[in-house]
């Protein structure tokens, strides 16, 4: 019996380092822009979901790096510091294998309910204050753009904080943008106790379909098997809670 406990330790302490050394370790290139990349406690709803994936992956050991959306499509195409990319669009430059949709942008319009407004349809828009993003009269479709340039009082900021700020301030009567980023802005501290972060006080038009980007592999194999995570996720409804959680009740 001493015996055969003595073998039973001699094989545990000759594979317990291969057990160790069995998970990969992946290293994730991710953006930095709340509230979808936040490098501060390594959160935010993109990191989240992408958390959520690699849980039920548990062979691979993963690290997040920080960087701008120009650097991590060099470094997944050509570069040597990742494995994988967050929040890579289709028609990018991309050389790598992109997995199926999965972060999710909501491009919606945003008005006062005090202002009364009917926006069933992009037409609706003309003739109204509106503060946008920038660059959204390129990608919202032609006949945003005609209106975004036939209204002089239509304006597009950097920093989406701003289009928030023009909008509580009653300095436009429409702010254009993603939802998730007009949930969080209403949580910073400068508007804390205002009565105008209450979201009910806001109409949400959806104006446009959703957006959708993808993670990008050098590996396919690795592809194939987030995919799948993917699937499992999407029907058992882990994404649609993850969603649900950086929303504003």
């Amino acid at each position: 019996m001493r015996t055969l406990f003595r073998y039973f330790i001699f094989i545990l302490l000759v594979t317990l380092p291969c057990v160790i050394q069995a998970k990969q370790l992946l290293t994730i290139g991710v953006g930095n822009f709340p509230p979808f990349f936040i490098k501060q406690n390594e959160s935010g709803l993109f990191l989240d979901i992408t958390k959520a994936i690699f849980h039920n992956l548990p062979e691979y050991q993963i690290r997040f790096v920080f960087m701008s959306n120009d650097r991590l499509l060099h470094e997944i195409n050509s570069g040597k510091r990742i494995d994988v990319a967050c929040n890579i669009i289709k028609n990018s430059a991309v050389k790598a294998h992109l997995s199926t949709p999965v972060f999710r942008y909501s491009d919606v319009a945003i008005s006062k309910k005090s202002k009364n407004l009917i926006l069933n349809s992009t037409s609706d828009l003309n003739g109204l204050s509106i503060a946008a993003y920038q660059g959204a009269s390129d990608l919202l479709g032609e006949e945003f753009k005609k209106m975004a340039l036939s209204n002089p009082s239509y304006a597009e900021h950097p920093h989406p904080k701003e289009t928030t700020h023009l909008l509580l301030s009653d300095l436009k009567d429409v702010r254009i943008g993603d939802i998730h980023i007009f949930y969080h802005d209403l949580k910073h501290p400068f508007y804390k106790d205002s009565e105008h972060t209450d979201i009910d006080n806001y109409n949400i038009h959806y104006l446009w379909p959703n957006v959708y980007s993808h993670m990008a592999f050098k590996d396919k194999t690795l592809r194939d098997a987030v995919n799948d995570e993917i699937q499992k996720l999407t029907q058992n409804g882990t994404l649609a809670n993850i969603y649900q959680r950086y929303e504003i009740k």
